[in-house]
């Protein structure tokens, strides 16, 4: 049974029972008289009779309820502490809590007492993979075990109409991290859809706790001018698609050049613009050539594909002149992610960045169940080649995986999850003559093979 499941079941017996109280009966009519004596057997239990004559199970929770009192939160607390829900029982005993003036006193003090992180995140490290779910509460969790108390937050939450009293709780639950969702979800849901200025305080602060498209999916009810504000103030890239271009001009204009929004919805941004103009206007134009150097390799890239298309040519992401490899890095960056978007009647900038005589590319596979060292290196589970592409051949490899690689990128060498990319460059004006592609072993070889 998942933890929202508990919520209604008691309304779901009750409405079950009706159901087969209905199905026993049927249109009356008048009984036959008997036409001599007869022996009777007795009644025979079955179907649904039999079902609802079952005695009710055994009451959990020794407690009479007229003399609880509950004058603070304390007292609240320590009746949870009598109560003593558990993973195995707590369904059971949530069943048994009256509906009121007690549980909803119940609910407020557990939102307000906090600790529902179930799962730490974890930190960002090679071959470790974020957890992508928050497990059930074990059986044996007691009121000190998070797990337990995130799913009796969730209970708490919908059995409050007025949530005035713990909207700092609520902030806290929406600032839990990923991969909690389900608990931040009923969290944003909590406040009514006309409380725009609640319900924005809470998405902002679950988005930026990581909760990216569940906030950006639950925007819909806030009107316009918060809407502007989520876009603004609070850099929430989903609040710029409920809005227009058309009618929201100055804020579309002011998001191409938001480093804090993300690479999509700036060049979301900027499209719309330039659909809204029969012209490109100037101020749109000048927020373009501003993105152009963005820190963001794909939003800078994105903003050379529109200047190219609008005729600038020289606004794209060609080669510059340098002798510094941290400066070639940055357009080979922008430069991934240009290519990866070009259209086929569209031309390529990569061959400004590669002598005439081509690109040695290397490239090293591995199979972790080859056991023939057929290149000799040593290991048999790794395969190289090399060859020169000639220039005119020439395409940036694995393309999609080399602009994950960028984001992680030490010197002239990036990594991905999957594939390590060195890039090895010469000349007077930095020139890549070779580029390094190896395929990387999966984790559970990769400790041995890359300590």
């Amino acid at each position: 049974m998942g933890p929202i499941d508990v919520l209604w079941r008691s309304r779901f017996r009750i409405a079950v029972a009706i159901a087969a109280l209905a199905a026993c009966g049927g249109t009356p009519r008048e009984a036959s008289r008997p036409t001599g004596p007869s022996k009777l057997n007795p009644p025979v239990e079955s179907g649904h009779l039999k079902e609802l004559e079952t005695p009710p199970p055994a009451k959990l929770l020794a407690i009479d309820w007229s003399t609880i009192e509950l004058k603070n939160d304390a007292d609240a607390l320590a009746l949870w502490q009598r109560i003593a829900p558990t993973g195995a029982d707590y369904s059971e005993k949530l069943d048994e809590l009256p509906e009121g003036k007690i549980t909803e006193q119940l609910a407020a003090a557990l939102l307000r007492s906090g600790n529902f992180t179930c799962v730490q995140p974890q930190p960002a490290r090679d071959c470790v993979k974020p957890s992508i779910d928050v497990p059930e509460p074990a059986p044996d969790a007691t009121l000190a075990d998070p797990c337990l108390r995130r799913v009796l937050a969730m209970w708490s939450i919908v059995q409050l109409e007025d949530h005035d009293g713990v909207r700092d709780a609520l902030r806290a639950i929406v600032a839990i991290p990923p991969p909690e969702s389900e608990l931040t979800a009923v969290a944003l849901k909590a406040l009514p859809e006309t409380d725009h200025a609640g319900r924005l305080d809470l998405s902002w602060r679950a988005f930026h706790a990581g909760h990216r498209e569940l906030v950006n999916g639950l925007l819909g009810p806030l009107d316009d001018p918060h809407l502007v504000t989520a876009v603004q103030q609070h850099h929430i890239d989903g609040a710029l698609n409920l809005l227009s271009a058309s009618s929201q001009r100055a804020v579309f204009v002011a998001a191409i050049a938001d480093e804090q929004l993300s690479s999509d919805a700036r060049i979301q941004a900027i499209s719309e613009l330039v659909d809204a103009d029969d012209k490109l206007a100037k101020d749109t134009h000048a927020a373009i050539l501003r993105a152009r150097r963005s820190t963001n390799c794909a939003t800078a890239a994105g903003a050379a594909r529109f200047l190219v298309r609008n005729g600038e040519k020289k606004f794209g992401p060609g080669k510059p002149r340098t002798s510094k490899p941290a400066e070639l890095m940055r357009a080979l960056c922008v430069l991934a992610s240009y290519e990866a978007g070009l259209r086929a009647d569209e031309p390529t900038f990569l061959l400004g960045y590669v002598p005439k005589k081509g690109l040695e590319l290397v490239t090293t596979t591995y199979d972790e169940y080859n056991e023939v060292d057929s290149d000799g290196d040593g290991d048999p589970h790794t395969e190289r080649t090399v060859r020169l592409v000639p220039r005119d051949e020439v395409v940036l490899p694995e393309v999609e995986d080399l602009i994950r690689a960028f984001d992680q990128c030490s010197g002239t060498t990036c990594k991905s999850p999957e594939r390590e990319f060195r890039f090895v460059m010469k000349g007077g004006d930095l020139l890549l003559t070779r580029l390094e592609v190896i395929e990387r072993p999966p984790c559970n070889k990769r400790a041995i093979t890359n300590p």
